[in-house]
């Protein structure tokens, strides 16, 4: 299955694409396409983007924002009206992620750490990726 990856106001990218790129094959996934946002206009573009490539698109960081930057609150307002299912990726010590799917597409919000990124890629979230 391929998948895309965007990089929301992320800090520590080169280190987070060293996981992803290293756990990706073990989840049975193909990178096609890897793109940075900083605004949440280029996010929303980002995604619409990266699902026109794949079914499956990571983002990676702006879990942190609490306010209008924040990627719960873009992806929250912009899911509104489809009633995705939604999970919460928990995630000890660190930001929780969130995994949310609607038909075939499957959207993965991950925080913006590497060893949180890999914990949670290895433990459920793969279960799950590999089912679908």
């Amino acid at each position: 299955m391929n998948c895309s990856i965007v990089y929301y106001t992320a800090r520590k990218t080169s280190l987070c694409e060293k996981a992803l790129r290293r756990r990706l094959p073990e989840l049975g996934l193909n990178l096609s396409k890897a793109v940075f946002a900083t605004k949440r206009e280029a996010l929303g573009d980002a995604l619409i983007e990266g699902f026109s490539h794949a079914d499956m698109v990571f983002t990676v960081g702006g879990l942190e924002f609490a306010d209008s930057r924040g990627i719960r609150d873009i992806v929250s307002q912009a899911a509104a009206g489809s009633r995705p299912l939604c999970h919460r990726l928990h995630n000890r010590g660190g930001s929780d992620g969130y995994l949310l799917r609607a038909g075939r597409q499957l959207l993965v919000l991950l925080p913006d750490d590497p060893e949180q990124l890999d914990a949670m890629l290895s433990d459920a979230l793969a279960d799950y990726i590999k089912t679908v």
